[in-house]
């Protein structure tokens, strides 16, 4: 009986301590896995993102927004916002509906330091809108709509950020990119809040949450997508033949309709990574995310970069389009921006933004962190 209880210890003790080893690897296997997620930026050797540039008026008829070269400057200034800071290769899947147009934008960066050109990877894709929807493709600006068929058009992609041209990065790409990390298992793409229009009278159409979505900058879980009931693409066509006649911003009223009804299909990207000039020009700053965090993004949609009405958003992507890739030193950039942001003030230049407290702090916080924290730059 003795030897039968030893024996018995000895078998217990070998189980338990097979279980404790069995306990600690699988304990560090999940933790691990958190920490190197599939969709996380340090797990890829690229990030894949995708741009949209067509020539010609839609429907707005606004040659202005629609003029290819403000197009070209301001998809410049984005890529050389994105080249300067992040690490990792960015793939550019360029949408064009000519190749003049995509050479023409390639052929801007021939001139930068190799150690920036080794980031960037180009790819022309033709416009592509399903048969018989042609009626689409001016809708708004020219294309708008285009972005609503990428999971058709990339079948072999399974993430990708969509851009607008008037982007100005002001932290690394990769830090956007890993938003994917806090999708749940129901999101399927992410966008930030609107902040604005879809709350007043002028919006005729149903709209996702209490502000709607600002369409800009779209993170696209592109196999969750093509998943969907029904499919992306025939959901998308069924909000838009219905709600037709009421739609004025074209692809964004789209995503909106659908996001109404399907609410936990979006994760909802923070505001300071969507800045825009309605954030700021009412008086008071609208994104609390941003007070906190700095614009991460700063977006230049209604043409805030170009037409003059908003000289604190005007003068950063002033400083961004004169700032020589390898020839500045990127301290020179925060120098450089810092006094043009001073000059609306001290010269009165047109701004609503500027009577919004802190609103330079809030403008600049990111982009100073990370020049300091990369050591770009020795001195202010």
């Amino acid at each position: 009986m003795a030897t039968a209880k030893h024996l018995m210890r000895q078998c217990f003790s070998k189980q338990g301590a097979l279980l404790t080893f069995l306990s600690i690897y699988i304990f560090i296997m999940v933790h691990q896995s958190a920490n190197n997620k599939v969709g996380s930026a340090s797990t890829r050797k690229e990030l894949n993102l995708i741009l949209i540039l067509c020539g010609g008026v839609g429907s707005d008829g606004d040659e202005l927004a629609s003029d290819l070269t403000r197009q070209l400057r301001q998809a410049t200034v984005m890529l050389k916002s994105a080249v300067l800071f992040s690490k990792k290769r960015l793939h550019f899947h360029i949408l064009a509906d000519n190749r003049n147009l995509y050479s023409r934008l390639v052929n801007k960066t021939n001139g930068w330091p190799e150690n920036y050109r080794r980031k960037l990877k180009f790819s022309m894709h033709k416009v592509w809108y399903p048969e018989g929807r042609d009626d689409m493709r001016a809708l708004f600006r020219v294309c708008a709509t285009e972005r609503l068929f990428v999971p058709d058009i990339f079948p072999t992609l399974d993430k990708a950020i969509y851009v607008d041209t008037d982007l100005i990065f002001m932290r690394p790409v990769e830090h956007l990119w890993n938003e994917f990390d806090n999708f749940d298992q129901n999101q399927i793409s992410a966008m930030s809040p609107c902040l604005y229009h879809y709350g007043s009278e002028r919006n005729k159409i149903p709209f996702y949450g209490e502000t709607g979505l600002n369409a800009g900058i779209m993170h696209m879980d592109l196999d969750r997508m093509r998943n969907i009931d029904d499919g992306w693409t025939n959901t998308n066509l069924a909000m838009f033949d219905k709600y037709k006649s009421r739609i004025k911003l074209a692809d964004q009223d789209i995503l909106n309709i659908l996001f109404h009804f399907y609410p936990e299909k979006i994760y909802e990207l923070p505001c300071h990574w969507n800045y825009r000039v309605w954030q700021c020009s009412q008086g008071e700053n609208k994104c609390a995310s941003a007070a906190d965090e700095g614009v991460s993004i700063l977006h230049g949609n209604a043409l805030a970069f170009v037409k003059g009405h908003e000289m604190k958003i005007q003068k950063i992507f002033e400083s961004f389009e004169g700032f020589e890739l390898g020839k500045d030193k990127p301290g020179q950039l925060f120098v450089q921006i810092k006094a043009g942001l001073a000059q609306v003030d001290h010269e009165d230049m047109p701004s609503k933004c500027k009577d919004v407290p802190g609103i330079d702090s809030i403008l600049l916080k990111q982009l100073k962190n990370h020049i300091v924290g990369a050591k770009l730059s020795k001195r202010f």
